[in-house]
């Protein structure tokens, strides 16, 4: 007999303050699209199943808290072995674009029938007036812890921390942002443009651009909320230069 969905209390009261979240120059960053996916997950986990059965259900549906803890433990290791600070000039060094690409490639892989999957079922819950199931909660959860697996495995994979990974990403999409504009008035580093330029194909899926282009940009994404649950997004170095 499957388990009873609790009561939602929907009182202003059961619901708990926000956090601080994305600024509105990295959503922008990693693609509106992108955001939305996440989103889903969280507001249905909510408004469907509720704190405590969630919380029991993400440990039976998320890889499990051992994988999550392995994910945790292999993030902060990285932040200590491979600690980063902004460069000065703000200039990407080719040989960390790489390192940037690669990581996203390797957990993009890992990620995209997930990532799929849900964009379908967020079209679903759009054609059902915005009711979503226990289903899509669950496969939203389960998608997302794997997710943060394959990520941190993949940092750490090219000795690349969280931190490092999404200030590149972030300044690398910022060039690509700059690449229409006159350089001398883009205010961002030549060697920044060129990157852009030589990456552009792969850029636009982080940018989220155009219809369809959606893709890496969900491992930049998942990057932010790993990091912002590590307790390291506040600290990294470097983005309020870039707008974010």
């Amino acid at each position: 007999m499957p388990d009873s969905q609790p009561p939602v209390d929907a009182t202003a009261s059961a619901v708990p303050p926000p956090k601080k979240g994305m600024s509105t120059g990295a959503k922008v960053a990693i693609g509106c699209g992108i955001v939305a996916i996440l989103a889903l997950v969280v507001i249905v986990a909510v408004v469907v199943i509720g704190g405590r059965y969630a919380s029991r259900k993400v440990d039976e549906f998320a890889g499990g808290f051992e994988a999550q803890q392995e994910a945790s433990e292999t993030v902060q290791e990285l932040e200590r072995e491979h600690p980063f600070t902004a460069p000065a000039d703000g200039i990407v060094r080719a040989d960390r674009a790489d390192a940037f690409f690669a990581v996203s490639d390797d957990a993009w892989e890992e990620m995209r029938e997930w990532a799929d999957d849900m964009r379908e079922r967020e079209a679903e819950i759009d054609n059902r007036g915005g009711q979503a199931g226990l289903g899509d909660a669950m496969a939203g959860f389960q998608g997302l812890g794997q997710s943060r697996v394959a990520l941190s495995e993949a940092l750490a994979e090219h000795d690349m921390a969280v931190s490092e990974y999404i200030w590149t990403g972030m300044a690398l999409v910022h060039a690509y942002n700059a690449l229409d504009q006159p350089p001398e008035s883009s205010g961002v580093p030549a060697e920044n443009l060129a990157l852009a330029g030589a990456h552009r194909e792969q850029l636009a899926e982080m940018a989220d651009d155009g219809a369809g282009s959606e893709g890496r940009g969900m491992v930049l994404a998942i990057a932010w909320t790993l990091a912002t649950t590590e307790g390291i997004t506040n600290t990294i170095p470097g983005l309020d230069t870039l707008g974010y």
